[in-house]
C-alpha cells in the first residue's frame, strides 16, 4: 500500500511537468541503485546492507524533483530559458521537495528528504540550495553549496543519474546529445559536478545504464 501511494505522488508530479518525469523517474531511479550496488561493492558493503539500501533508493530517487508540484506554470512551463528570477524559484524545489519528508517515520523518509534537497548540489560547492538550516523559513536565500562528503551519498549518486538522463534526453528547450558527447562530458565534471567515485562506478557499467535507459525509453 506504501509503495503504491508514492507511485500515485510521482504521477501526480508527472501531472504538473509531463515532459520531465514519467520514464524519466523511472530511469533514474533504476540507474541510481545500478550506481550504488557498483561503487558498494566497490567498497566492500556486505549484500544484505547492499540490498537493503537499494530497496529504499528506487523509490526515493524517483521522487527526487517532487518539490516541482509548489513551482508556478509560467516558470515549470516555460518554453524558453528561464531568467535570473525564474532560475531563483525554480531552485526552490529542492527545499519544497524536502519539506514534504518532514517528521520523518522511516528511513525511508529521511532518504527522501536528504535526496529532494540536496541532488542539485555539486562536489566542488558551486550547486544549491546549500545550508539551508531551518527549511521552513519563508525567507531562505540560496547558497553557498554544500561541497564533497557534505552532501549525502544518495544525493550524490542520484545528482550524476538524474544529469545523464537530462542529457540523453530531448526537451522542449533541447536536442538529445549523442552518448559519447555525454560520457566526455561526465567525465570531465569528475571533482567538480560530480563525487570521482560515483564517476568511476557509474562508467564501470555503463553497459548496463545503456540497457535501462532503452528499455524505459518511453
Amino acid at each position: 500500500m506504501t509503495r503504491e501511494i508514492i507511485l500515485r505522488m510521482i504521477k501526480m508530479a508527472e501531472l504538473r511537468d509531463p515532459l520531465e518525469t514519467g520514464a524519466h523517474v523511472n530511469r533514474v531511479g533504476a540507474y541510481s541503485i545500478e550506481i550504488y550496488h557498483r561503487w558498494a561493492a566497490k567498497k566492500g558493503t556486505v549484500g544484505t546492507e547492499i540490498k537493503k539500501i537499494k530497496d529504499i533508493l528506487r523509490i526515493a530517487s524517483m521522487l527526487h524533483d517532487v518539490g516541482k508540484v509548489a513551482i508556478s506554470d509560467t516558470i515549470l512551463k516555460k518554453k524558453a530559458r528561464l531568467n535570473d528570477k525564474e532560475y531563483d524559484e525554480m531552485k526552490l524545489h529542492t527545499v519544497h521537495g524536502a519539506r514534504l519528508f518532514q517528521d520523518s517515520k522511516s528511513d525511508w523518509d529521511d532518504m527522501a528528504a536528504e535526496i529532494a534537497l540536496n541532488h542539485h548540489e555539486k562536489w566542488d560547492g558551486s550547486g544549491y540550495p546549500g545550508h539551508i538550516g531551518d527549511i521552513n523559513r519563508q525567507d531562505i536565500s540560496i547558497g553557498p553549496g554544500k561541497e564533497r562528503e557534505e552532501i549525502p551519498l544518495v544525493a550524490r549518486i542520484v545528482a550524476l543519474a538524474d544529469v545523464y538522463d537530462a542529457l540523453i534526453s530531448s526537451r522542449a528547450y533541447k536536442n538529445s546529445w549523442p552518448e559519447e558527447d555525454v560520457l566526455n562530458y561526465i567525465d570531465a565534471e569528475r571533482n567538480k559536478h560530480f563525487d570521482p567515485e560515483i564517476v568511476d562506478a557509474f562508467l564501470d557499467i555503463h553497459d548496463v545504464i545503456k540497457a535501462i535507459s532503452e528499455k524505459y525509453s518511453s
